[in-house]
């Protein structure tokens, strides 16, 4: 149960948010996910301690944040900062999951499919609520890009992403396996300006430099493969 309602609080913000702020921007509050699962292993997990390269890594990912926020194009409505702290939230929902899938690893014993099963099937009713709170009035336009969409989410992201993910979370380190999502924010600002048009002002950029050098640091193998 509270994995699922982690995650549906995650996705709750997370689409939410996007109605204030670009997808640029949210993609590299989301991706500061590594960030906060850096911190929470640190605080919560046995064998998986920050370093001082870690921490330098942390430094210099939240100063990308900084500049992301403060990067304003015309385009950007006058409430786009609650939309930049929901995806900044749901990036720490999406570390507390990761976080507490792994610690109850630790003293329980249930499969990648179980921990897929109760992210989906808990998460129903929070977000069937949200549902009906915020979208009940809105127009359902089940049109073909918008089934496609659906079918995207449903095979690609909830089924084979989640499973392979949570895979990987039941036996691997989850600070070093967050490696690989530091080009996640860059190939999503990428997207943003070519499919969607946004405007990618220059902090924008500089803080996405700041924030993947970040979590390359958090995330880099050690030097000390005894350790």
């Amino acid at each position: 149960m509270v994995i699922g309602i982690l995650f549906g609080l995650e996705f709750l913000c997370l689409y939410q948010g996007l109605d204030f702020t670009h997808a640029s921007r949210g993609t590299i509050f989301l991706y500061m996910h590594p960030f906060w699962v850096a911190l929470g292993a640190h605080l919560l997990l046995t064998n998986d301690r920050l370093t001082v390269i870690k921490g330098g890594g942390l430094v210099l990912a939240f100063g990308g944040l900084i500049l992301v926020f403060g990067s304003r194009s015309p385009t950007l409505g006058p409430h786009f900062w609650i939309g930049d702290l929901m995806v900044l939230a749901a990036a720490f929902f999406w570390a507390a999951t990761t976080v507490y899938i792994k610690k109850i690893v630790e003293t329980r014993d249930f499969t990648h499919y179980q921990t897929l099963f109760a992210q989906l099937f808990f998460s129903l009713p929070l977000l069937s609520a949200a549902w009906l709170i915020f979208e009940l009035d809105e127009p359902l336009a089940l049109d073909g890009l918008v089934l496609a969409a659906i079918g995207y989410q449903c095979i690609v992201v909830a089924f084979f992403s989640y499973l392979l993910w949570f895979w990987m979370i039941h036996r691997f380190p989850v600070s070093r396996l967050t490696a690989f999502t530091f080009l996640a924010p860059f190939f999503g600002v990428i997207l943003s300006g070519l499919l969607l048009k946004e405007p990618l002002p220059l902090l924008l950029w500089l803080g996405l430099i700041l924030v993947g050098a970040g979590i390359y640091l958090v995330n880099r193998p050690s030097i000390h493969p005894g350790r």
